[in-house]
C-alpha cells in the first residue's frame, strides 16, 4: 500500500491519532514516544509521518512547554484536526517521477544545511555555540 501523499506510516500514525489519541476529555496531545508504541513504528518514523500529516493540512499541533531557570523546554504538542475542506490536494498522480527526484535531492540538501538563508560564517558560529560538529 503506497499511501499517497501520507504514505503508508502516515496513515497509521493518523489512525492512531484519530482513535486512539483524543482523551476522554477531548484533547488529543499523546507524546511522539506514545504514538510510536501505539503505531508499531520508530519516533523518528512517526514524527516524519505527522510532519506529512501536517503539509498535507490534516492536523496542526501546537507546541506546549515550560520555562526551566529562563529556557524555553517543550512540553508537550497538543494535536489539532483539521476538516476535510482544509486538507491540501494530492498532486501524486499529476506530478512525473522527476519533480519527486529533485525535490528529494531539495530536501536531502537542505538537511546537510546547504541552502539555508543564514550565511555559513554565522552558522559556523551557532553551531560551534551549541556544541555541534560541522563538516
Amino acid at each position: 500500500m503506497h499511501g499517497g501523499a501520507l504514505r503508508r506510516t502516515g496513515i497509521i500514525v493518523l489512525w492512531t491519532l484519530l482513535y486512539r489519541g483524543p482523551s476522554r476529555h477531548g484533547v488529543c496531545d499523546p507524546s511522539i514516544g506514545q504514538l510510536a508504541e501505539w503505531s508499531g513504528c520508530a519516533r523518528s518514523t512517526v514524527q516524519l509521518a505527522l510532519s506529512r500529516i501536517e503539509a498535507a493540512g490534516i492536523i496542526g499541533h501546537v507546541r506546549r512547554g515550560v520555562t526551566v531557570a529562563g529556557r524555553w523546554c517543550q512540553w508537550t504538542s497538543a494535536y489539532l484536526f483539521a476538516s476535510p475542506e482544509q486538507w491540501a490536494a494530492s498532486d501524486t498522480e499529476a506530478r512525473p517521477a522527476e519533480v519527486s527526484l529533485e525535490k528529494k535531492k531539495a530536501l536531502e540538501r537542505g538537511r546537510r544545511g546547504e541552502g539555508s538563508t543564514l550565511p555559513a560564517a554565522q552558522r559556523q558560529a551557532l553551531a560551534a555555540k551549541w556544541g555541534l560538529a560541522m563538516a
